[in-house]
């Protein structure tokens, strides 16, 4: 009994051990498979990250291309700016810059230049400014350039002679210069820039060359007097010919006047008498001689004086009666805007009233006028008062005017 009890116990540990060396073998395996999984994960991986670095790699090499063609490109453009002379950067200027900041500009570069013998202020062949005394100006020939506003509203200028090697004028370089007559310009200039000669009332005659191509807006704005010449089929014989203006294919040759027996150009602009006795030598009355004299309220223009010159009595507000006894012309706007203007008497001896000698006088209603006119523009009484009447000779040049424009007139003279 002993010994069967023996043996089952010794068969049952057997069974046991058995059992735990399966369980061993299975939990190995399990661990093998495991790790053999974890194995080719980690292959897998190692692929991605291969392939992650590989993608990186050509990214990296396409920006550094892409860079490289960047900089080879601007490398290119720095290499092929052309360089900027002074004369090319002041025509950026005129086109780019802020009016005040050149205007800034190009008063510090005056007051550290010293005008030379004749009055010029000139550097690097660029004209900034005329502080001379003569009325005859003759631009040196190394200048390349006359800068904007160089010789703005200057009255003492009379004539210019720009040489040959001018190629472009700056914008209102001679702005408002009433005392200008003549200008000269030499084969060689190109451009004018705009509002150059703007508001010059006298100019009269300008020559300029067959070289010049360019011209802006209002370069000979108000000037109902000028007469332009150049060469035959010239841009500027154009220019003239759809702009308005009298052309002649001969060039001007100016003629200095005595200007001791001239009241000169702004001569009392802005005076503040009541009365004006003009001296018996006097010959002419220049443009604006009498401007905005708003106190002045009548006047006599003896027979001595063979001109009233552009604009010369305009804004003389309190002006009221005029006389003109034998004056040759009154050129063009010479009483404009003299509002209180009620009468004017033109005697014998004017041949000719421009345009707008009398425009927007509103109360002028009674204009007598003489045998001897010959020419009156049609502006010339434009937008005075409706009661304006014409008082003219019978079968006379006046009459015949005053019957084509509808103006009022009769005989009483």
């Amino acid at each position: 009994m002993k010994k069967i009890l023996l043996l089952a116990i010794l068969l049952s540990l057997s069974m046991i051990a058995s059992c735990d060396k399966n369980e061993k073998k299975i939990s190995s395996e399990k661990s093998s498979e495991t790790s053999q999984s974890s194995s080719s994960d980690d292959e897998k991986d190692d692929e991605d990250d291969d392939e992650d670095k590989d993608e990186d790699d050509e990214e990296e090499k396409e920006d550094s291309e892409e860079k490289r063609k960047k900089n080879k490109k601007d490398d290119e453009e720095t290499t092929t700016e052309p360089e900027v002379t002074e004369n090319e950067k002041n025509k950026y200027d005129d086109e780019e810059e802020d009016p005040a900041e050149k205007s800034m500009r190009i008063n510090e570069i005056k007051r550290n230049l010293r005008a030379d013998d004749e009055g010029f202020l000139i550097k690097d062949g660029i004209l900034y400014d005329y502080e001379g005394v003569s009325p005859i100006v003759v631009i040196p020939d190394d200048v390349t350039y006359i800068e904007s506003d160089a010789f703005w509203s200057n009255d003492i200028v009379e004539a210019v002679y720009i040489p040959s090697s001018v190629k472009e004028i700056g914008e209102h370089a001679f702005w408002s210069c009433s005392g200008l007559k003549f200008v000269n310009i030499e084969e060689g200039l190109e451009k004018i820039n705009s509002s150059v000669f703007w508001s010059c009332s006298g100019l009269e005659n300008v020559n300029l060359p067959a070289s010049l191509n360019d011209i802006e807006h209002s370069v000979f704005w108000a000037m109902d007097e000028l007469t332009i010449h150049a060469p035959s089929g010239s841009y500027a014989e154009s220019f003239a010919n759809n702009n308005g203006f009298s052309y002649s294919s001969e060039k001007h040759e100016y003629k200095k006047a005595d200007r001791k027996n001239l009241i000169r150009a702004s001569q009392y602009e802005h005076g503040e008498f009541t009365e004006f006795e003009i001296p018996s030598n006097i010959t002419g009355i220049e443009s604006r001689a009498f401007e905005y004299c708003e106190n002045l309220k009548e006047i006599t223009i003896p027979s001595n004086v063979e001109y009233i010159g552009s604009s010369a009595f305009s804004y003389c507000y309190s002006l009221k009666n005029v006389t003109i006894d034998g004056c040759s012309e009154i050129k063009s706007s010479a009483f404009e805007y003299c509002n209180a203007l009620e009468t004017v008497r033109i005697n014998n001896g004017t041949n000719k009233i421009g345009s707008n000698a009398f425009a927007y006088c509103e109360n002028l209603k009674d204009i007598y006028l003489s045998e001897s006119i010959s020419n009156i523009d049609k502006s010339a009484f434009e937008y005075c008062s409706p009661d304006l009447v014409l008082h003219v000779p019978a079968n006379s040049y006046a009459e015949e005017y005053a019957l084509s424009l509808n103006i009022p007139f009769d005989n009483n003279i």
